[in-house]
């Protein structure tokens, strides 16, 4: 896989992304974790359930402000400046499927082409998780099965368990490809600024040198 002659290095996300980032990576892995386990719900002691409701409410929260800041924040972050719903941006989505087809990797800046298009999915996929989950929380009456209405949402919030992973494989493979081809965006992630190529290169040098010494 090659990526594009030109290189983008930009700074990551401002802290607050981050930090909404960080605490739904952390709800959202102890949700998954209690999932199978919050079928408890239909005993009257259903301790994984309550467990796993507060635990979602935490994700739905975190959730939330990201989606407030996004909306309301600064013009860089919010989610006009990059969703592709525009004729530009959905060319640039084509131009990044054109050239994976042909093993070359996009080279573009956070969320634009290809990228913002996976980015808006996992957006549409964990609106539909914490607005369903948030409903089970306050409608479902522990100790029987799920009816009518309630049931329906508990089938839409299970699928999630299909939905999530979908997004995971191809926001973190994407991820690990553009590190093994020289860019760690994951960096970015961590609040740490991303190297170009020539310092990676200048750094890879300089210890060669002092190890031949």
């Amino acid at each position: 896989m090659k990526r594009n002659e030109m290189y983008t290095v930009e700074q990551g996300p401002d802290g607050f992304i981050r930090m909404c980032h960080l605490a739904m990576v952390l709800f959202g892995i102890a949700a998954w974790l209690t999932g199978d386990a919050a079928d408890d719900y239909k005993k009257l002691t259903h301790v994984w359930f309550t467990a796993h409701g507060w635990i979602g409410m935490g994700f739905a929260s975190s959730f939330l402000l990201y989606i407030a800041y996004c909306t309301f924040g600064p013009a860089k972050s919010r989610f006009s400046s990059w969703v592709p719903y525009t004729k530009e941006r959905l060319l640039k989505v084509l131009e990044d499927v054109a050239g994976l087809l042909k093993f070359r990797l996009p080279d573009r800046l956070s969320h634009q082409g290809l990228a913002g298009l996976v980015q808006f999915f996992g957006v549409l996929v964990f609106t539909g998780i914490a607005a369903t989950g948030a409903l089970m929380f306050f409608l479902l009456e522990p100790g029987g099965k799920a009816r009518g209405l309630v049931h329906s949402i508990k089938e839409v919030h299970e699928a999630g368990e299909i939905l999530i992973p979908v997004y995971l494989s191809i926001h973190i493979g994407a991820v690990l490809l553009h590190s093994v081809t020289g860019r760690p965006v994951w960096r970015r992630i961590f609040f740490f600024k991303e190297e170009a190529p020539g310092n990676q290169l200048k750094a890879k040098r300089g210890f060669d040198e002092s190890a031949a010494d």
